[in-house]
């Protein structure tokens, strides 16, 4: 399999020749928005009342079932990527195995995958896993050392488990002689022996492990997610940031890409989670309907014409300029180009 790592850049096609879409190339549906970690560089450690925090939730059955129906019956191409996790830990949902049961036996998208922190990756999770293909698991790892891992992600959870539960899934392949899901661990960069000594403890336990790069959330309540991670090393993560930035204008996730969070509601961005950017709901719309509606229309304009300090939640939010995360440059993109038929 191309490792997880080497996705964005295998294919490629190049966004501008054939924008609009007939559909987004990816969705992510939100299995779960609670997390049973509150990692001090994420936004489930905020503690202040606010629309995250209200809608802490797992995702229903019916509604998820209602999601994976409207992407069989809608027209045109597969999906390229179906992704079951979003802002909160999937694995919380008990309904998780049976979620991933109906989107693999959906086959809307040419590949599923998810993200974990591998705590509540249980042998009859595993076993899932296996038997429905997932393509791909990234698993967040957040230290090597217990005391590190504690003070990071707000727990006790011993670390080791999550070794033990990533070689009972890699056994569970072997078993059957499956290579999916393929395994991807990443631990964000330390800038350290830290990276290195992760590296030799994952491979292991895992088809690859690579370093991830730090970028900051949108900021609420003045809280700096990269500040508390990094403490007095923030420096070299901000250098870091700085040199991998760009000067794009429009952030390309509203053309290619659609959210559906636990609530329902649907989004062009999959690192909103205040929901500035919540366009319709599922419950009352298509997902077709919503991709294709004024509204939809009305976010990508905004995102071409400059005037992200229009929206809440883009206004705060700079992710969208790091090289590390944003491949796509539609700049001057012509914004009556997005009325044409979409192909």
């Amino acid at each position: 399999m191309i490792k997880y790592t080497e996705l964005s850049s295998t294919k490629r096609q190049d966004l501008r020749e054939i924008l609009p879409l007939v559909k987004p190339f990816t969705v992510l549906i939100e299995p779960s928005s609670l997390c049973n970690f509150r990692c001090i560089q994420c936004f489930q450690s905020v503690k202040t009342d606010s629309y995250f925090t209200r809608n802490r939730s797992t995702m229903p059955m019916v509604r998820f079932r209602r999601a994976i129906e409207q992407l069989e019956q809608w027209p045109g191409p597969r999906l390229k990527v179906l992704k079951l996790s979003l802002y909160g830990e999937p694995l919380v949902s008990p309904d998780f195995p049976e979620m991933l049961t109906l989107a693999t036996q959906a086959a809307v998208a040419e590949r599923t995958e998810t993200t974990t922190n591998a705590t509540l990756l249980t042998p009859d999770v595993a076993e899932c896993m296996v038997r429905c293909q997932l393509d791909y698991v990234r698993v967040s790892i957040y230290a090597t050392s217990q005391e590190r891992h504690q003070l990071v992600t707000g727990t006790k959870f011993d670390m080791q488990r999550i070794r033990e539960n990533l070689r009972t899934l890699q056994a569970t392949k072997r078993r059957v002689g499956s290579d999916k899901p393929f395994v991807s661990c990443k631990m964000l960069d330390e800038f350290s022996d830290e990276n290195e000594r992760f590296l030799q403890m994952f491979r292991e336990v895992a088809d690859e492990a690579y370093i991830d790069k730090p970028h900051n959330w949108i900021k609420v309540d003045n809280v700096d997610f990269i500040q508390k991670f990094y403490g007095t090393n923030v420096q070299e993560a901000v250098i870091d940031f700085q040199n991998h930035s760009t000067h794009r204008i429009a952030c390309p996730m509203a053309f290619t890409t659609m959210a559906v969070r636990t609530n329902g509601a649907v989004s062009p961005c999959c690192v909103d989670f205040i929901g500035g950017t919540n366009i319709a709901n599922i419950d009352d719309r298509s997902l077709q309907d919503i991709w294709n509606s004024d509204e939809w229309f009305e976010f990508q304009k905004m995102q071409l014409q400059d005037r992200k300090h229009e929206n809440s939640s883009c206004a705060r939010c700079d992710i969208y300029r790091s090289d590390h995360y944003t491949k796509d440059n539609i700049d001057g993109f012509p914004v009556d180009r997005l009325r044409l038929r979409k192909t």
